[in-house]
């Protein structure tokens, strides 16, 4: 029996396990990291919490939800969630309303008023929203982003004011956003 062979041969079968762990396990990660989306950050408040996209934050001020994407001011984007008691003007009917009217900017009588480019309605979640889009309405050179929904107990909007220039980039975040909104009202 010769001693040194076998342990060449346990040696070369150690090194071999070693070395196809490594690849494999190397493998498995690099596909992890390509295939698996990095788990999203969870906002909670008292009546709902979301999934932020990658490196946005929202904090509250006073009465809303102020979110911000990452980077320096001045930002091109900004979402505010704004949440209050149902009264009897708090309906999809008096939401959409609202919404196919011009809005002004600025101080009453001498802002340009703004160019609604949809109103419609959609489902997102289990909740039926009242979905705009209008431009010039909250900031000049900003298109802003309307939806509104309630519950038997909540009326409920959210809007994103974004740059022209990163509409495509920061509308698809929000609404990777709204998607995963869930609200504990009825």
């Amino acid at each position: 029996m010769d001693i040194p062979g076998s342990a060449r041969l346990v040696t070369a079968m150690l090194a071999s396990f070693v070395v196809s762990a490594v690849v494999l396990g190397g493998a498995g990660y690099s596909a992890s990291r390509i295939l698996v989306a990095p788990q999203r950050d969870v906002f909670r408040a008292a009546a709902f919490d979301m999934e932020l996209a990658h490196g946005w934050w929202c904090e509250q001020d006073d009465t809303e939800f102020v979110c911000s994407p990452p980077g320096k001011p001045p930002r091109a984007a900004i979402a505010i969630i704004a949440m209050k008691e149902r009264n009897e003007q708090d309906n999809l009917q008096a939401y959409e309303d609202h919404l196919k009217q011009r809005q002004r900017i600025g101080d009453e009588g001498t802002g340009k008023l703004s160019d609604i480019r949809f109103v419609k309605r959609s489902v997102i979640g289990s909740h039926q929203w009242v979905e705009a889009l209008h431009s010039g309405s909250e900031l000049a050179n900003f298109d802003t982003y309307y939806l509104a929904t309630n519950t038997s107990e909540l009326g409920i909007l959210v809007t994103l004011s974004v740059h022209k220039d990163y509409a495509d980039k920061y509308v698809a975040e929000l609404k990777q956003m709204i998607e995963t909104l869930k609200i504990y009202q009825r």
